[in-house]
């Protein structure tokens, strides 16, 4: 199973959400973060699993999976990423010491610290350094 598989970020409601149970009415999800607030999002609502999310590179896509293990590799304190998220020039610069092939006419800065922002809510929830043997199958989505 995907440690990405019940993860799900909601455009317009911003952070990432566990997904913890769907009927016909739609979604039951709980926010990744201190509050940890649950609400229902209707079966319109659009929901993206962030196990189908990739970014694109010069060559093809990366998986966010494989993105965000890269990043967790780098062995930043969060106090690091938080400062990159400050200005345009250090979100890209970080974002190009774990991703250095990204491709910079696709993926936007607000891609950038959307990633960011997610690994660093989800790197109390998610072993990023366990394996995972389809991390290398190829992503749907691009960001």
């Amino acid at each position: 199973m995907h440690p990405l598989h019940q993860i799900v970020q909601v455009p317009g409601n911003g952070g990432v959400h566990r997904i913890i149970t769907t009927s016909k009415q739609g979604y039951i999800l709980q926010s990744i973060d201190a509050e940890q607030r649950r609400w229902h999002a209707p079966t319109q609502t659009k929901v993206a699993a962030l196990e189908e999310i990739a970014i694109y590179t010069q060559e093809d896509q990366v998986p966010l999976w494989n993105v965000f293990r890269n990043l967790w590799g780098l062995g930043l304190a969060d106090q690091e990423i938080q400062l990159a998220l400050g200005n345009e020039a250090d979100t890209k610069a970080m974002f190009a010491r774990f991703l250095p092939n990204y491709d910079a006419n696709r993926v936007y800065v607000s891609d950038m610290r959307k990633v960011l922002r997610w690994f660093l809510a989800l790197k109390s929830v998610v072993d990023f350094g366990a394996d995972f043997a389809d991390s290398e199958k190829s992503a749907s989505e691009g960001a």
